[in-house]
């Protein structure tokens, strides 16, 4: 969701819901999955352009190219005839890692989860010291400058994805139109918006990026001073992020009853580690994107 929030001055053609609620002076957001479903639906509904293939299929061939390029278990570890038989191992979408990482935009703190597809060597037992995780792509190979505009323009998600999460490093899939691969590249998080910068049409500004979701949090937060369920969305072609109450009290399916007596538990035994501090603006909203 972050990661939407992040690129919307560059996505106005996105269209996304998202559910919030403040409780105990935190914002906790969830995607809207009745929306999430329903978009879903239409795209693999959507009748495939001539001579191209439907977009169940290209998501196969993402899932297909997760299978042949990772193990369960670091490579010494894994027999021969594992690594040899992966070619033919049934492909799964269910089966998914999740990080959850605390970092900050500007002045607001964060923890976020998201899904991450694989470890380079090992994950430390020092939770202290950075994971090598690796995100896994794939995209049609750049063969003409429409293609190079389009890549350009999923090297945005691919990059802000990865850089909230804290993934170092993104191997790339290039396949033709038929879904054979041909190459693949290593591209390391953080250079991705020099390169977009010096190499390629300049079509997004990381920086730019940053500061809008800092930008936009810490103006949620100034909205959001009561509790209650609410809605962000952003609409297709529209280019502002509405913000407005759907319910005006309780949180919810956001946040599980279990949850809510287990917080208010910590914080009756350590008052003194939590701050409930926001600045009191109510009302709902709309900001606008940048230029």
């Amino acid at each position: 969701m972050m990661t939407k929030i992040m690129v919307v001055p560059y996505s106005k053609l996105d269209s996304w819901e998202m559910n919030a609620t403040l409780f105990q002076g935190t914002i906790f957001i969830e995607e809207n999955h009745t929306k999430k479903l329903s978009s879903r639906q239409e795209q693999f509904s959507a009748a495939a352009r001539p001579n191209a293939m439907s977009q169940d299929i290209m998501s196969f061939w993402g899932y297909k190219f997760e299978t042949i390029s990772l193990l369960p278990e670091p490579w010494s570890l894994v027999s021969r005839e594992h690594i040899e038989s992966r070619e033919d191992q049934v492909v799964s979408n269910y089966a998914q890692y999740c990080s959850i990482v605390r970092t900050g935009l500007g002045k607001i703190k964060m923890i976020i989860g998201g899904e991450v597809d694989a470890v380079l060597d090992f994950k430390p037992e020092d939770k202290s010291q950075p994971v090598n995780w690796v995100e896994l792509k794939t995209t049609a190979a750049v063969v003409n400058e429409r293609e190079q505009i389009k890549f350009e323009r999923k090297l945005l998600k691919f990059w802000a994805q990865s850089f909230l999460l804290g993934v170092p490093k993104i191997v790339v899939g290039y396949r033709t139109p038929q879904g054979i691969l041909e190459r693949i590249e290593e591209l390391e998080t953080q250079t991705i918006p020099d390169k977009v910068r010096q190499k390629g049409k300049y079509l997004w500004d990381g920086q730019i990026c940053i500061n809008f979701a800092a930008s936009f949090l810490e103006w949620l937060k100034g909205v959001m001073t009561e509790d209650g369920v609410w809605r962000i969305r952003k609409r297709e072609k529209v280019p502002v992020i509405e913000v407005f109450k759907l319910e005006e009290t309780g949180h919810g399916d956001i946040l599980s009853q279990a949850f809510l007596d287990w917080r208010s538990k910590e914080l009756a035994a350590y008052p003194t580690q939590h701050s409930a501090g926001t600045a009191h603006i109510n009302g709902n909203g709309q900001v606008p994107e940048p230029g």
